[in-house]
């Protein structure tokens, strides 16, 4: 946070710097200063006087006494190592503040003259921030300040200080060089939060104004989460989500991300501006966790919902069970069980020498009339749905042709 007007200031020195200790040993014989002049600003006061042509002089020490420290006693603040010096400036002053000063001479031996004229000088108020502010609001993931450009010549630069909207916890964000900028963006936001602002000017030395008016503003809100989200668990293939569709100026298209399983990451899937996907699966019995965001127009995005939508792809119908395997010299006959989702079966016939496959048996028994006498066979059942789905073969059924 800035310090009002105490910014760092280079102070004019014209030779020397202040003294560890002041001398206290009086010589009468040395010159005192009586015409001591100053002009003073926000935070400094320079000085002239008449230099001492006097050659046993071999500075000049310059007390200064404020009345809000050291009781009001004078202390050296400056020690002038040449006496031909005239002026001098005293610097990081307090703004609207009366100091008293006097300015003695000293000797090579450190020797001081006697008090000369004591005066009193007063340094002027802060500068004003600049005369008008205002912070836009309502803009996605920024806040933009806008400000007059101050007409005073010696401003360098803008000081733009935060906080939290119900906070005091001002903290200088940017400085903005130039007198003519007038605008600043604040990235350094969230969405649907509200923040207070306020403007300082610095000077060409350094100092700090007053502070402008405090203004506030609130980022864009993010856009409201998917509502009613839906996912089917059995189509064949495929996984068809649905969710209530925004009716908003503002919307600009949704996202769907998934996983497979809900303890990884989701990865993003897809964006569309509809309100139904069907996103496509080549197994059966698949399950997939979805969640859908919405983004607007800005490219703000709603928050992921906390718990997924679950589907699933259509599991395959149940593996039929042979029931009965019987045969002669000349055929062999199946009958199983299946599920009544079964629209037609295939029985895979092993023996003989190799593999057969008997397809679009409607029935649930099947004839086998190829077979060979003293051949060993082993037959399985396979199911197959309305989407031509084959559930999992059944287990073997094995037979000798005698």
């Amino acid at each position: 946070m800035i310090s009002w007007g105490l910014a760092s200031s280079l102070a004019i020195v014209m030779s020397g710097c202040v003294s560890s200790s002041a001398p206290t040993q009086i010589n009468a014989n040395l010159p005192t200063i009586q015409n001591l002049k100053t002009i003073s600003d926000m935070t400094e006061v320079g000085f002239e006087w008449t230099p001492t042509p006097t050659s046993n002089v071999a500075g000049y020490y310059l007390y200064r006494s404020n009345p809000n420290e050291n009781n009001g006693k004078m202390k050296v603040v400056a020690d002038i190592k040449d006496r031909f010096a005239s002026h001098y400036v005293d610097a990081n002053l307090a703004p609207e503040t009366t100091y008293s000063y006097e300015m003695r001479t000293y000797s090579e031996n450190k020797q001081i003259s006697d008090a000369g004229v004591v005066i009193s000088a007063t340094t002027k108020p802060l500068i004003d921030s600049v005369p008008f502010v205002r912070a836009l609001t309502n803009l996605p993931e920024r806040v933009k300040l806008i400000w007059r450009p101050h007409p005073d010549l010696r401003v360098a630069s803008y000081l733009v200080e935060k906080a939290d909207i119900s906070k005091e916890n001002w903290r200088q964000i940017a400085e903005i060089k130039g007198r003519l900028n007038a605008e600043f963006i604040d990235n350094d936001v969230k969405s649907g939060r509200s923040y207070k602002y306020r403007v300082f000017v610095k000077t060409n030395n350094g100092t700090v104004s007053k502070p402008s008016q405090i203004i506030d503003s609130t980022t864009k809100q993010l856009p409201s989460e998917v509502i009613n989200a839906q996912a089917t668990k059995n189509a064949p293939k495929k996984i068809i989500l649905t969710w209530d569709s925004v009716a908003s100026d503002d919307f600009g298209y949704y996202k769907i991300y998934s996983t497979s399983n809900k303890f990884l990451p989701y990865t993003y899937l897809i964006k569309t501006t509809s309100n139904s996907y069907e996103d496509l699966i080549n197994e059966n019995g698949a399950t997939r966790y979805y969640k859908i965001t919405i983004v607007d127009k800005d490219g703000l995005e709603s928050k992921k919902p906390g718990e997924p939508v679950v589907g699933m792809t259509l599991a395959a119908i149940e593996a039929p069970v042979i029931s009965s395997i019987v045969g002669d010299s000349t055929a062999v006959k199946l009958t199983w069980d299946a599920s009544e989702k079964a629209q037609s079966f295939t029985v895979i016939r092993e023996g003989g020498g190799s593999e057969q496959k008997f397809t679009n048996i409607t029935g649930n028994e099947f004839v086998d009339n190829s077979v060979a006498y003293g051949q060993k066979y082993s037959y399985k059942v396979i199911a197959v749905d309305e989407y031509g789905i084959n559930s999992d073969a059944s287990a073997k059924a094995e037979i000798a042709i005698e």
